[in-house]
């Protein structure tokens, strides 16, 4: 009985350690993943702004279309 018992809490305490891995790895997944989207984003931030500078009659056009759309969205 007592090798059960010994048996039952080491496994008990190998799947701790298990799940304590997979949730580490998981979370250092996660925050790679983030740091990757947050690069993306800021790029993609960087371009839109160099755009509007570039073009900025055509950036407020825009902005004034996708309003009035908005608008008439909103009223409905």
């Amino acid at each position: 009985m007592s090798s059960n018992y010994t048996s039952g809490r080491t496994t008990a305490a190998q799947l701790e350690r298990d799940a304590r891995d997979l949730a580490s790895n998981a979370q250092d997944r996660i925050s790679d993943t983030v740091e990757q989207a947050q690069a993306l984003a800021q790029e993609q931030y960087d371009k839109l702004a160099a755009s509007i500078r570039r073009n900025p009659l055509q950036a407020a056009g825009i902005a004034a279309g996708v309003g009035f759309v908005l608008a008439l969205l909103a009223r409905r």
